[in-house]
């Protein structure tokens, strides 16, 4: 496409020529060919064309702060002219060694462009790095300057780093971390324990069914039989409650309260998924709304449709149900207990996507939308958040709640209060980490609160101390 400048210089030349033959003046005949003849050159001459571009590296899965490199190459064809490439990264990548950027003269003979960088990823999350811009340029600036984008794809996971706690030997004499009851799981091996009668069902053995209860039910012109329910051994459950307010977003974009939260959250499912335990992963946000009532949702929320392979969630039965319910149950971030190496998988490809309001519901709404995987396993819970006093009501009603599921382990609390200390994070002057001393201060009285309820409260400062001494000098209220 002409430039604007272009379009003036041919309509000059043609103004030229016209008036030069109109009054025989080769003067002005000779002025108005001299355009021309430097447009034909620049036609001539041509515009530099970027062809094909090839991104040499593979997709990578990497932990926080891992380095990555990159080899990308362009192959530029056509006329002479300036080019520049450059490779978009994210924000949360810094770039260490070499350069993502490039510009060179093309001559008239082909040429290729190698841009060789090494980047820092400093952020968790999925990122595919596809885009390579270009600008090229007309030697004599005869055409606009052409834009384009070109497709090179290779995807990056960067995993959160979790921070093991089983460096932690023998942590029953070091360390104090309760460990969940023998539970009693829906899905486990049936014992002798009676436990209730129920409708017969589908999948039921016969030799299950009661038939003195069963016939008093039919004498009542009922046409069910009821089985004999019996409890079902499981193994050990385990819930982690991790908070995704604002609150949680303390710090920079790249390094704040939540990044800690969510490495601290890797750790306890990893600890206890290697000990065999059932681990279950749940997301809240403490600003969401309250209840007024029991099933009632004060401001219920729509939301879109969600990613079934980043979110477990049930689905109605009646798939045009459009009732509080159905929607309290969408907004829920949960992965129901399981065990094993695919449980930390699932666990850990959720935690790419978890940033600040994640979640729409409160503590208590949460574990109310969990409840069907928590009545009868006496599992331990954990909440990963950061005590404030704006939020201590939230984090009450939410023990609460848990208390109508817990039981005490030998003597012990079965909720566990992680509290990360965010204040430090966001410090950045000597007077600013003064200033968060003093706040870390103020939240003391909030914790025996929080222990006079039954919690076992560990607070963890990430910038003072690492996750294994904060377990490891952690209380237990008696």
């Amino acid at each position: 496409m002409l430039t604007q400048d272009t379009l003036e210089l041919v309509v000059t030349s043609v103004v030229y020529i016209v008036l030069g033959m109109f009054l025989g003046n080769m003067i002005l005949v000779t002025l108005g060919l001299a355009p021309i003849i430097f447009l034909s050159i620049a036609v001539i001459i041509g515009q530099p064309t970027v062809s094909h571009v090839e991104r040499i590296g593979k997709d990578l899965k990497i932990n926080v702060d891992d380095k990555i490199s990159d080899s990308i190459h362009v192959k530029i064809e056509g006329g002479s002219g300036l080019v520049t490439v450059s490779d978009t990264l994210p924000i949360s990548f810094a770039l260490e060694e070499g350069n993502n950027f490039k510009a060179i003269w093309k001559g008239m003979n082909a040429k290729t462009i190698e841009l060789n960088y090494t980047a820092l990823c400093a952020k968790r999350g999925y990122f595919d790095l596809r885009e390579i811009t270009y600008e090229v340029r007309h030697p004599l600036q005869v055409n606009a300057n052409t834009l384009g984008v070109l497709n090179a794809k290779r995807a990056v996971i960067v995993q959160p780093h979790p921070l093991f706690v089983r460096k932690i030997k023998n942590h029953k004499s070091v360390s104090r971390i309760p460990m969940p009851m023998d539970a009693r799981f829906r899905f486990g091996i049936q014992t002798t324990d009676f436990k209730d009668i129920r409708d017969y069902g589908p999948g039921d053995n016969y030799r299950d069914i009661n038939w003195k209860a069963s016939a008093k039910r039919l004498s009542r012109n009922s046409s069910k039989f009821v089985v004999n329910d019996y409890e079902k051994e499981g193994k050990k459950v385990v819930w982690v409650f991790l908070d995704s307010a604002v609150h949680m977003a303390l710090g920079t974009t790249v390094n704040n309260t939540m990044e800690y939260a969510i490495r601290a959250a890797l750790g306890f499912t990893n600890f206890y998924i290697e000990r065999d335990c059932r681990v279950g992963f749940c997301v809240y946000n403490h600003d969401a709304t309250q209840w007024e009532g029991p099933f009632t949702n004060r401001n219920p929320v729509k939301v879109g449709k969600l990613d079934l392979d980043q979110v477990e969630i049930e689905v109605p039965a009646d798939p045009e149900d459009t009732t509080t319910k159905h929607v309290h149950r969408e907004q829920t971030r949960v992965l129901y207990p399981d065990t094993g190496k695919r449980q930390q998988y699932k666990i850990t490809r959720e935690m790419l996507h978890v940033d600040i309001k994640y979640s729409t519901e409160s503590l208590r709404e949460a574990i109310h939308s969990c409840r069907r995987y928590i009545v009868g396993t006496q599992p331990l819970f954990i909440v990963i958040t950061m005590v404030e006093a704006a939020h201590l009501q939230g984090i009450q009603d939410g023990v609460k709640e848990l208390h109508k599921y817990m039981g005490r382990i030998g003597g012990r609390p079965s909720i566990i209060l992680f509290n990360v200390q965010g204040y430090n994070v966001a410090a950045q002057t000597e007077e600013e980490k003064i200033a968060a001393g003093f706040l870390t201060y103020h939240t003391k009285p909030y914790h025996s609160i929080l222990r006079g309820m039954g919690c076992t409260v560990i607070n963890w400062d990430p910038i003072e101390e690492s996750f294994a001494n904060a377990l490891q000098r952690q209380k237990v209220s008696g």
